[in-house]
């Protein structure tokens, strides 16, 4: 799944003049997910897109997967070095259209992306967060629980 996601956004990301980068740990294949892939998909592609709308060309964006043991869950995160969200907008950006001011203001984007990702993730069992400094990127990830068999 994680490698299905990372590829599907390469060609937009070498578009985009950014550097795209995997990083996942040792997943073992006892590891089971139980998700609707659209709907995870669409998540991705909602922090991917938002990535790249607030990088300039020379940028980079990582994504990292890992295994929390406690709880057990699935666990991406994708960093981009791009712009980043102040401190006062940050608690606010998973909220249904709201747009963040200032330098990330003249985007577009109708503030829905992240409260719909934020909705699906939840579905799931599972959370999602973001961590930031305006000027130094952005950090957004989300859990999925994992079922072990």
């Amino acid at each position: 799944m994680i490698h299905q996601l990372f590829g599907k956004y390469e060609l937009d990301a070498q578009n985009a003049g950014i550097d795209y980068m995997l990083n996942m740990a040792q997943i073992d294949r006892q590891d089971m997910l139980t998700v609707d892939m659209d709907r995870i998909e669409q998540v991705y592609a909602n922090i991917f897109y938002n990535a790249i709308k607030f990088s300039t060309r020379g940028c980079s964006i990582t994504v990292q997967a890992q295994i929390r043991d406690q709880p057990n869950e699935l666990v991406i995160r994708v960093t981009d070095t791009g712009v980043g969200i102040s401190e006062e907008d940050l608690p606010h950006i998973f909220e249904r259209f709201y747009k963040v001011s200032k330098s990330r203001s003249n985007s577009g984007g109708s503030g829905l992306g992240l409260a719909i990702a934020k909705e699906i993730v939840q579905y799931h069992g599972g959370q999602i967060w973001a961590e930031s400094r305006l000027g130094q990127g952005c950090s957004i990830s989300f859990s999925l629980p994992i079922h072990r068999i």
